[in-house]
């Protein structure tokens, strides 16, 4: 992108944003804490403070504890400035929620649909669902800031397009541009569900006190998301992250994308279902009906053989998995998530201890490996920050796609 030519109006929005920005982030806060961060002049503060005041982007809401002077006035961002659609694709139902600009829920929807649905299905619910949500919170399309989409597989972010999801059954979607149809004056954004659960790292989990780390996630197949500086890194087509689809075995078990081997067969519910079929004959005794997560944990916590012989050996695999990404990019830490860690108890500690004999260990620098600390609410959170980040960015570029002009 092309940096804009530095003018005095340009300076201004940079600055507007900047304390709006933080306030955001640190609210409630004082005036003296918004000059200590912003490093503004008085003047300069208050001219941006009365403005952002006026478009009801900000509001007091009481006093800071004294200290023995006078205290200080708080101030906080107007969370009910605008709305966001926050929406998950996932292989078998679509989440859906009406979210704040703090990326809260308001109401949450659950709509199945048949696996392997065509897109045309799935759209046909979102474009149902958004009047409803509003109509339920009364609320309208001119307080609707954005459409965040959150999906599987190999996303063009700039684009909209869904290039190829195996899990869904998709190719080349251009799901953005067939919203806008239905909806042509509302924003349309899409990303990967893994870099979506990351956005919520960064603004509401490990982002707060990490700069460099890993998101993981685990469950009905094997995600990755890098973060450097504080930024997700996308790679040249978007498709950074793709740690599920690396090899593992040589001419192993099939996977959904054409390859053979890859470590999501191995470290995911995949394993369970390719493995499982395998073994269920020597296992007379197993309560196993079906393969998926949550029944082979929950058998493997009630004591099945087959199911705790499961997680054992998916539990290797993925430590495997780590490993290999702390050798690859030596992180701060690495962040494991996804809905498979709800049975965590039953295989962290397998992959702690085989990550952590890395390459660095060797050299006394360790890598931290922990449990998010986000809840399943994480991956709507992600998809409303698609939309949020993108209003409240700096406006320094001359070519970006969609310029907001916030409370204008």
């Amino acid at each position: 992108m092309k940096i804009k030519n530095g003018s005095k109006e340009l300076m201004k929005e940079i600055n507007r944003f900047k304390v709006l920005n933080i306030i955001r982030e640190k609210q409630p806060i004082s005036r003296v804490e918004i000059s200590n961060l912003s490093e503004l002049s008085a003047s300069t503060l208050t001219y941006i403070m009365d403005d952002l005041m006026d478009q009801n982007l900000i509001r007091e809401v009481g006093e800071s504890s004294s200290t023995g002077g006078r205290r200080a006035k708080l101030l906080e961002f107007n969370n009910n400035f605008g709305s966001v659609i926050s929406v998950k694709i996932e292989e078998e139902q679509l989440l859906i929620a009406l979210m704040n600009m703090n990326a809260e829920v308001i109401e949450l929807d659950k709509i199945p649909f048949k696996k392997f649905s065509e897109p045309e299905v799935i759209i046909k619910i979102i474009e149902n669902k958004v009047p409803e949500l509003l109509s339920n919170n009364e609320r309208d399309y001119s307080n609707l800031r954005g459409i965040g989409i959150l999906s599987s597989g190999l996303v063009n972010r700039h684009e909209g397009i869904i290039v190829r999801s195996s899990m869904l059954g998709w190719k080349h979607v251009p799901i953005a541009r067939k919203l806008h149809h239905r909806f042509p004056n509302i924003p349309i954004f899409i990303d990967k569900n893994i870099n979506g659960y990351t956005l919520a790292e960064l603004w509401k989990g490990e982002g707060k006190t990490s700069n460099d780390f890993l998101v993981v996630s685990v469950g009905a197949g094997l995600g990755l998301s890098v973060v450097k500086d504080k930024k997700i890194y996308y790679g040249a087509a978007g498709g950074a992250g793709e740690f599920g689809h690396t090899t593992l075995a040589v001419n192993g078990y099939q996977c959904h994308c054409g390859q053979k081997g890859c470590i999501e067969m191995y470290a995911s519910e995949f394993y369970f279902q390719n493995k499982g079929k395998e073994l269920v004959d020597e296992y007379p005794d197993t309560s196993l009906k079906r393969f998926c997560f949550d029944d082979v944990a929950k058998q493997a916590l009630k004591g099945d053989e087959l199911a705790n012989r499961l997680i054992r050996e998916m539990s290797q695999y993925l430590g495997l998995g780590v490993r290999n990404l702390i050798n690859t990019f030596n992180p701060e830490k690495v962040v494991m998530a996804g809905e498979g860690m709800k049975y965590s108890q039953l295989f962290m500690e397998e992959v702690r201890e085989i990550s952590r004999e890395n390459f660095f260990s060797k050299v006394n620098i360790p890598t931290e490996i922990v449990e998010s600390k986000l809840n399943d609410s994480a991956w709507m959170v992600g998809g409303a920050l698609l939309v949020i980040n993108h209003i409240f960015q700096v406006p320094i570029y001359e070519d970006e796609e969609k310029v907001y002009k916030i409370g204008r």
